[in-house]
């Protein structure tokens, strides 16, 4: 089998298995139903490819939770606070809203993680979210100014996080509410929005702060 044959197998049972296990999740997809999605009448193709469905469901995971860390850490040191907090929230909205990729299978199987975490989240988010969140924290240390404690800081990142996260999690709801509004077309205008607010939001903060300290 040629390289190019392998690797457009592989990546036909990755994306059957992002399509079966949004809809059946992980514990009830079967590798028979994978492999008839991906068009291949061998079962034993994903053991071949990927180990297992364990691994195969891994794979996808760790494609998950790395996309948001496609970035130059040299440019991210550059930026200062408030062009990071920008870039980070611009960064989340794209990811997340962009060609309504919160409605698509991998939105599917990120919110199951979050409601019935699987045997790998600890190791996901140690990879992947420790070292974002450290480098997020210390951002929103440094928009809050002298006195802002960890807690203050943990607090602004889950605010600003909570407003990206929202339409994910809530859109069958809001959706009914407000038919007209369209994630895909407005997510630039949102993620702005999302960006002055919050700003408020951490100048009346680091106000309270100054006024605790005198």
């Amino acid at each position: 089998m040629s390289s190019n044959q392998t690797d457009n197998t592989r990546e036909k049972l990755f994306n059957a298995g992002v399509k079966v296990f949004a809809e059946k999740g992980y514990r009830d997809a079967t590798v028979r139903e994978i492999c008839k999605v991906a068009g291949s009448g061998n079962i034993n193709s994903i053991n071949y490819y990927f180990g297992s469905k364990e691994n195969l469901y891994r794979t996808i995971l760790e494609a998950i939770f790395s996309a948001y860390d496609r970035f130059s850490q040299e440019e991210w040191d550059r930026k200062t606070p408030k062009a990071q907090l920008k870039s980070m929230i611009s960064s989340y909205c794209t990811m997340l809203y962009e060609d309504n990729a919160f409605a698509s299978d991998v939105t599917a199987i990120f919110v199951t993680e979050m409601i019935r975490p699987s045997s790998f989240i600890k190791d996901l988010v140690d990879t992947y979210n420790g070292p974002r969140v450290k480098r997020h924290l210390k951002m929103f240390r440094a928009l809050l100014g002298d006195g802002a404690s960890d807690d203050n800081a943990r607090d602004c990142l889950v605010s600003v996080a909570g407003q990206l996260l929202y339409y994910s999690f809530a859109w069958p709801v809001f959706s009914r509410l407000f038919p007209d509004y369209s994630p895909d077309q407005q997510y630039e205008q949102w993620a702005e929005h999302v960006y002055q607010f919050s700003l408020g939001g951490i100048a009346a903060i680091k106000k309270q702060l100054k006024q605790k300290a005198r």
